[in-house]
C-alpha cells in the first residue's frame, strides 16, 4: 500500500542547432557523454533520455513526452552552449520540476587540452544563460554541478528526484475522513479546497454507514484466518479473548476493504464520531494500527493536514507511524509519545495486543497494540498552517528510547522520544514556530530530505536542533 516505487526523470540533452551544419559530427561525439550520465541517473531512479535536441520544436516535442509519461523530474543536460530562448518556452509551460545539471565529459581541462575539448565541454555557460532567465521569469528550477562520474551529483539529483516523486504522488492522493474533527480542535482546522489547490490531495468524506456496511459484509472466515495471522505474529494480554479479537478484526478488514474502495492513500477518523454507527462497536484503533503498518498514512481526530504529512513521509521514506507529543518527561530530557491507540508495529521489536479501558463513550473496550519500539535515531515532522494560510513544515531529529520499566497499567500505545536538543530549549524553540501537536515519525537522519522536499513543494520549513 503506497509504494511509491523509484522516482522517474526525463533527461533532456541540450545542444546549439548551428552545430548541427557546422559540425555535424558533433552529436555523434556526445552521445557517450549523455549515455554515461543517463547510466549513473539510472542508479538511483529511472531514466527516459530524450535525443539530443537542438530547436524550438524538437525542445517542446521532448517536454511534451516526459509530461506524457509522468516523469517526476526533468534534469536539463547541456552537451553544447545552447542559447536559452531556444528551451524558455517548453520549460516555462511545463508543471514538471527542473533541475539543471551542470557537468562536462573531460574532468580536467588543463595541460594538453585541445580545441576539440572546447568544443565537447563548454556546456557550462548554457547553464548561466538559461539560469538567468528562468530567473527573470519567476520559473523556479533546482541545479547541480559535479564531475562527469562522480556519485556525488548523482545522489544529489536523486535527492530531488525523490522529492519531486513525492510532489508528483501527492497530486493523485486521496484523504478519507470519517465522521468530523475534534471540536474545538483548532490546529487542525482545514480547508480541503485549499489543500486541493495547494497540495493536491483530494478530501472525501466517508458516510458512517458505509462504513457500518463494510464492516458487516466481512465474510467469518476471513476474521477467523486473521485472528490466527495475529496469533502467530504477536504477544497477547489475556483479557483480549478471540469474541473481541473477532470485533477488532472485522473492524480492521471492513476499514481495509473500504480504503481499497475508495482508493484512499491516507485517513482520518475521531474516534467518538465513528461510533456512532451501531455496526462500529469498539474505536477501530487495532485496525489503523494493522492499515499503518500495511502502509496507510493516518492521523487522528480528522486531522486531514496531519495525515497528508503522514503520506509525505510515507512516499519519501516508506515507513511513517503517527503520534502526538503527549507528557515531557524533564529530568530525563525526554518526551512521552503516544496516542488515544494507534500505533505502528513496523517501529517495534514486540507488540503486545492489550485492551484498552474506554471511558468517551458508549463502546467495548478496544483492541490495542502496545509496540516496544526499536531504538534508535529518528526523524519528526509536522505539517501545519501559521500566519497568512502559510503552509509550515517543521522537523527535527532524536532517539526513541528503550521502554521504561515500571508503567505496566498504561493502556495507550507510547514510547519515550529524546530530542537532540535540551528538553527545555527544545519546547520554546517549536512553539515558536507554531507547530500544531499531531506528528509523524520515520526512522533514521532524514533532514537533509526534507528540506528538499519543502523546497520542491515550496512549503516554508523549519529545521530544530
Amino acid at each position: 500500500m503506497n509504494d511509491p516505487g523509484k522516482p522517474k526523470a526525463g533527461l533532456l540533452p541540450l545542444m546549439m542547432e548551428m552545430y548541427k551544419e557546422f559540425m555535424p559530427e558533433m552529436e555523434k561525439k556526445q552521445s557517450g557523454f549523455v549515455q554515461k550520465v543517463a547510466s549513473m541517473l539510472g542508479e538511483q531512479m529511472e531514466v527516459q533520455a530524450a535525443p539530443i535536441v537542438c530547436t524550438k520544436a524538437e525542445i517542446r516535442k521532448a517536454v511534451h513526452d516526459f509530461e506524457r509519461d509522468e516523469v517526476d523530474l526533468i534534469v536539463v543536460l547541456f552537451v553544447s552552449y545552447t542559447p536559452s530562448a531556444q528551451v524558455l518556452p517548453a520549460l516555462l509551460e511545463t508543471r514538471i520540476p527542473l533541475l539543471l545539471f551542470s557537468t562536462s565529459p573531460k574532468r580536467s581541462m588543463a595541460e594538453g587540452m585541445t580545441m576539440d575539448d572546447i568544443m565537447l565541454n563548454h556546456g557550462v555557460h548554457g547553464y548561466m544563460d538559461l539560469a538567468n532567465v528562468l530567473r527573470r521569469s519567476g520559473k523556479d528550477y533546482r541545479f547541480t554541478a559535479g564531475v562527469l562520474d562522480d556519485a556525488r551529483p548523482y545522489r544529489e539529483i536523486g535527492l530531488w528526484a525523490g522529492a519531486a516523486r513525492v510532489r508528483n504522488l501527492l497530486g493523485d492522493s486521496r484523504v478519507g475522513i470519517a465522521g468530523y474533527t475534534f471540536d474545538g480542535m483548532g490546529d487542525i482546522a482545514l480547508d480541503p479546497t485549499f489543500l486541493n489547490a495547494r497540495l493536491g490531495p483530494e478530501t472525501v468524506h466517508v458516510p458512517l454507514d458505509l462504513f457500518g456496511k463494510c464492516v458487516k459484509d466481512v465474510d467469518e472466515k476471513r476474521v477467523i484466518e486473521e485472528n490466527k495471522r495475529d496469533r502467530s505474529r504477536f504477544d497477547f494480554e489475556d483479557a483480549v479473548d478471540d469474541e473481541v479479537l473477532s470485533i477488532s478484526n472485522r473492524l480492521y478488514l471492513g476499514l481495509a476493504d473500504l480504503v481499497e474502495d475508495r482508493a484512499l492513500n491516507a485517513f482520518t477518523m475521531h474516534f467518538q464520531a465513528v461510533l456512532q454507527n451501531p455496526e462500529i462497536k469498539t474505536p477501530p484503533f487495532y485496525g489503523i494500527t494493522k492499515l499503518q503498518e500495511a502502509g496507510l498514512a493516518y492521523a487522528g481526530e480528522g486531522d486531514v493536514l496531519g495525515a497528508v504529512g503522514n503520506l509525505m513521509l510515507r512516499y519519501m521514506f516508506g515507513d511513517t507511524i503517527f503520534t502526538e507529543t503527549f507528557c515531557p518527561d524533564f529530568e530525563g530530557g525526554r518526551i512521552v509519545m503516544g496516542h488515544m491507540g494507534e500505533s505502528n508495529p513496523a517501529f517495534g521489536v514486540r507488540t503486545l495486543v492489550r485492551r484498552k479501558n474506554f471511558v468517551f463513550g458508549e463502546s467495548k473496550d478496544p483492541v490495542v497494540c502496545d509496540v516496544e519500539m526499536e531504538e534508535g535515531e529518528a526523524t519528526v515532522l509536522n505539517l501545519g498552517l501559521v500566519e497568512d494560510n502559510r503552509l509550515q513544515m517543521v522537523a527535527y531529529t532524536g532517539e526513541v528510547c528503550g521502554r521504561i520499566p515500571g508503567s505496566n497499567d498504561i493502556d495507550m500505545p507510547y514510547f519515550h522520544f529524546k530530542p537532540h536538543m535540551e528538553l527545555d530549549g527544545f519546547l520554546e524553540e517549536y512553539g515558536r514556530t507554531g507547530g500544531t501537536h499531531h506528528i509523524g515519525m520515520t526512522r533514521g537522519n532524514r533532514k537533509e530530505e526534507l528540506v528538499r522536499l519543502a523546497e520542491i513543494m515550496q512549503i516554508d520549513i523549519i529545521v530544530l536542533d
